[in-house]
């Protein structure tokens, strides 16, 4: 396989213990990917 990107995911916390996160990629060609992420984390 050859690999075509990285996909970096930060988590982060606020004082309400809520949680949110960042999505970046390196490619723009790999963004449907991060997009499904993106996505999938949205629901919980």
């Amino acid at each position: 396989m050859k690999k075509i990107g990285t996909i970096t995911v930060s988590v982060f916390r606020d004082e309400k213990n809520h949680t949110d996160f960042h999505i970046e990629t390196d490619k723009d060609d790999i963004l449907p990917v991060s997009y499904i992420i993106e996505d999938t984390l949205k629901m919980y």
